[in-house]
């Protein structure tokens, strides 16, 4: 809905006096901001820091930004905050001046320069490659989880990609896949078992026709990630073998197959070679 100047005035004073509850329900109101408890979380240590330290939000001082790296940096029991706890500040502080802009009731940024610690990745430890290479022939006796695994680690086939691929992405005569906006040539033994699903689904290349049939069908039967899962678990464990979901999977891909960029679905060289360091660096830790 439009904002009035009363919403405006109800939202200064809300800042004025740190608070927070009311002045988030009043920008839900108008449509400004979405996810509120999040945003709540957040926002409250910043406000409550302000009021202590007498920081006027909608009007920062010429300080701000070294005030807020402290405020963002420590929890309320003084402990260090992570990295991505300080970022998720930092983001629901610039979606609320955002909102403030939007409401005319500033005009400039007051978070312009201000910088955030790099995203935190996960460093849990690759699944090994005989591992790997261990569940691949485990599952050789489930069309679709072969198929699937091989898409994952031989090409970094992102989860939700791969369940909602159809056999229209699929070119059996050039072993090509579609993958967002990247074409990649599988290798032989992901194209095989590709393959060998295909036929499962209804193509036969000895009638082309069955080709343009098939098309509309989704390659794998799994509807919720959560399937994809269960059904590599329940693999893992009749092979006695740790369970790796998808994702640890997939970044196996960079360190077991990097072969080229579009191969793994990346678009450029950059993105390839920052997604290949990192790989490298789970690898080095995981010896």
């Amino acid at each position: 809905m439009p904002p009035t100047d009363q919403h405006a005035q109800h939202i200064t004073h809300h800042l004025n006096t740190y608070d927070l509850d009311p002045l988030i329900s009043v920008l839900h109101h108008l449509g400004l901001i979405t996810n509120t408890t999040q945003h709540l979380s957040n926002l409250r240590p910043i406000f409550t820091a302000a009021q202590r330290d007498h920081i006027n939000l909608l009007h920062p001082p010429p300080d701000y930004h070294p005030w807020l790296t402290r405020t963002l940096t420590t929890n309320a029991d003084g402990t260090p905050a992570k990295p991505n706890t300080q970022n998720s500040r930092a983001t629901s502080l610039r979606t609320l001046y955002r909102a403030l802009r939007k409401l005319h009731l500033i005009t400039g940024d007051p978070l312009l320069d201000f910088t955030t610690h790099p995203t935190q990745r996960r460093t849990d430890p690759l699944p090994t490659r005989a591992h790997l290479e261990t569940l691949i022939h485990a599952s050789r006796h489930d069309p679709a989880l072969h198929a699937a695994l091989l898409l994952l680690w031989h090409h970094a086939l992102p989860m939700a990609t791969l369940i909602r691929q159809t056999w229209a992405t699929y070119n059996p005569h050039t072993a090509r896949l579609l993958r967002g906006n990247v074409t990649t040539t599988l290798t032989p033994q992901a194209a095989a078992a590709l393959d060998a699903l295909h036929h499962t689904a209804g193509y036969d290349p000895l009638y082309p026709d069955t080709l343009d049939t098939v098309a509309p069908k989704r390659m794998f039967p799994y509807d919720t990630p959560d399937a994809l899962r269960l059904r590599i678990l329940q693999v893992s464990d009749k092979a006695d073998l740790p369970f790796y979901p998808p994702g640890l999977i997939r970044k196996a891909a960079l360190r077991d197959h990097p072969t080229s960029p579009e191969a793994l679905g990346y678009l450029n060289q950059r993105e390839y070679d920052i997604a290949l360091k990192h790989a490298q660096s789970l690898a080095d830790a995981s010896r």
